[in-house]
């Protein structure tokens, strides 16, 4: 077995201030990251928690072996110098990047050979040496960020003469462009984002037979067919109360909260009428074996969490998610819960285009699409349509080369048949005393 830096969930009979522990390679337990995970809980959404853990447990175990600065293996509370360098190292060497050194910050250059967690990860180091500072175990300034450079930003000239730069609620200067100054180090330079475009109409039923094969619960069940039938969030759908779904009059919807909306309502969900029944049943049987009360669906408190773990406490992702890893074990593919959203607005994308009958429609129909996906800029959807429309010129060009192929055999079989009519060659070999001198100058000028 391969030895890594991996964490467990706290096992349900222990009681311990940490629900999830990391261990290093040794199988000890390791406290930096333990600390930071439980750090960003409340700070950020669980999922995004676990995520940026993912990312660091593999960089640490490289950091230990791999890594080099003045001739030493780099420890994470080192230097910011040695850390910086070793990150510079991690980029090229493990994530594929290119690096250039600038005045006051690196520049990262994505390649072919990237990997997608490149942003992802900066972003984690990043928030773990703002934790540890916190904290009070990291002794230093924060290495992925410039000091030199922020300091710079702070003194930013307004439009009046030699004053600085006035707050923009007061209304009296151009805005300054979103995210023109950043104080980190490292700094993206060639970045766009590029959602999955899951075209696999079966993905769902794929899923749903290996949670059978995997003995799923009747609760993650519902989870997960929620996942694909709403194309909601993991964390949107984990958070759901019961007073979500009375709050909508139509029996197959439920209010729920978007990405940056602050836990706010302001957005609905609609599932199948099958899966409002696998809800019901949940609630008023799989539930009550754990909740401390065993009223029924219709009875319970607006406030009382949909989901549960077995400890009767609020179903968590780093929960659900290990539950997930073991379905997909059994699926034999790589997919991670937000993937179950993009599936969703691509098969959703392309419903639109095969049952409406005018572009009208089509545009009605995409703009209802993007209210109900609450996505803050309605261009979103453009990133998914143009890869859904290099799809539509594959089906079309396979289409063609079908035709091709048909009209070749055609072509072919009669031509054995009949013999070809003799070529004129008049009409195909030009006069060498051709005189249109003209013509035979603007041929000569195109070369």
């Amino acid at each position: 077995m391969i030895k890594k830096f991996n964490h467990y969930l706290c096992p349900p009979e222990v009681e311990s201030k940490y629900s999830l522990l990391v261990f290093d390679d040794d199988k000890q337990p390791f406290i930096p990251l333990t600390e930071y995970y439980h750090y960003q809980l409340g700070r950020v959404s669980e999922s995004t928690a676990l995520s940026y853990l993912c990312v660091m447990e593999p960089f640490f175990y490289w950091l230990k072996f791999k890594s080099l600065y003045m001739g030493e293996r780099v420890k994470w509370d080192g230097s910011p110098l040695a850390i910086k360098s070793a990150i510079k190292q991690y980029l090229q060497k493990e994530l594929g990047c290119k690096v250039r050194d600038q005045d006051k910050y690196e520049q990262v250059y994505l390649t072919n050979k990237s990997k997608k967690t490149v942003n992802h990860f900066l972003a984690a180091v990043k928030s773990f040496y703002k934790a540890m500072i916190r904290l009070e175990m990291y002794n230093h300034s924060n290495p992925l960020v410039n000091v030199e450079l922020l300091s710079d930003s702070f003194d930013m000239q307004g439009e009046r003469r030699d004053r600085r730069r006035m707050p923009q609620i007061a209304g009296t200067e151009e805005p300054t462009k979103y995210r023109a100054h950043t104080d980190s180090y490292f700094k993206l330079i060639n970045t766009e984002w590029i959602p999955e475009i899951i075209g696999d109409k079966d993905l769902p039923f794929r899923i749903y037979n290996a949670g059978e094969k995997a003995n799923w619960s009747l609760r993650d069940e519902v989870i997960i067919r929620f996942l694909f039938e709403t194309g909601a969030r993991i964390s949107e759908i984990l958070d759901l109360t019961i007073g979500d779904y009375r709050n909508r009059l139509d029996k197959l919807e439920l209010s729920t909260f978007n990405k940056g909306s602050f836990k706010r309502r302001i957005k609905f969900i609609r599932i199948s009428s099958d899966t409002l029944k696998l809800l019901i049943r949940y609630v008023n049987m799989d539930r009550k074996k754990h909740a401390d009360t065993t009223l029924k669906f219709d009875k319970l408190a607006d406030e009382e969490p949909i989901f549960l773990s077995t400890r009767g406490t609020k179903y968590t992702y780093s929960a659900f998610y290990n539950n997930w890893s073991k379905i997909i074990c059994y699926a034999d593919i790589k997919l991670n819960p937000h993937k179950a959203r993009h599936w969703f607005v691509t098969s959703r994308l392309k419903g639109i285009y095969e049952t409406s009958n005018s572009q009208a429609e089509i545009e009605e129909k995409k703009k209802q699409l993007i209210g109900y996906m609450k996505w803050r800029d309605a261009e979103t959807i453009d990133v998914y349509e143009h890869i859904y429309d290099e799809e539509k010129y594959r089906d079309l060009h396979e289409s063609l080369i079908r035709t091709y192929s048909i009209r070749e055999k055609e072509y072919l079989q009669n031509k054995k048949r009949r013999k070809e009519p003799p070529v004129n060659k008049t009409a195909t070999i030009q006069d060498v005393d051709f005189k249109e001198d003209w013509l035979n100058d603007l041929f000569e000028g195109m070369d």
